[in-house]
């Protein structure tokens, strides 16, 4: 009697804990988008922007879209106080090549005749990701070259630095 006891109570455990253990791998999801913001920062004085030009430094397994070997019109675009803008930002990419990191190279230019009269995020900057990449902000570097910004009347307006204030994977 105790033995058929046990063996009733021994049976459905022994199956609630089959069919509880998943035995299938969880899955982890693939992030494979960057979205970085670009800020400049400085006294402006009295001067208004007419557009600025930065280098990005990219970490590894971090690459813009190509289309024919060149960078995608969707990668960077005009954003914050550049927003509306109806001149195309002009990039050039460079791939990493052993231990030197890949760079970009972006010019934006706003189309108001008057200029920006405020510094703030000019551009927003989509990315590819590879091999788990998973970059921070800190990860991408604007200091490699200095930050070139021009006013108005084509003047470089001196002090004005640039950083990438947010990054969002997806």
């Amino acid at each position: 009697m105790n033995k058929h006891i046990l063996l009733s109570v021994l049976f459905p455990l022994t199956l609630l804990i089959l069919t509880a253990c998943g035995g299938g791998e969880t899955s982890v999801p693939v992030r494979t988008t960057a979205v970085l913001k670009v800020n400049l920062s400085g006294n402006l004085g009295n001067k208004a922007i007419a557009g600025a030009s930065f280098t990005l430094t990219l970490p590894a397994n971090v690459t813009p879209a190509t289309v024919n070997n060149a960078v995608a019109t969707s990668v960077v675009t005009p954003s914050g106080t550049f927003a509306g803008t109806t001149i195309a930002p002009v990039v050039t990419y460079t791939p990493a090549a052993g231990t030197t990191s890949g760079t970009m190279q972006i010019v934006v230019t706003s189309s108001i005749a008057a200029g920006v009269i405020t510094a703030g995020e000019v551009a927003t900057i989509t990315l590819q990701l590879a091999n788990g990449a998973v970059p921070a902000a800190v990860d991408f570097s604007l200091s490699s070259v200095p930050v070139n910004v021009i006013d108005t009347l084509g003047n470089t307006v001196p002090g004005i630095t640039a950083n990438v204030s947010e990054v969002t994977v997806l």
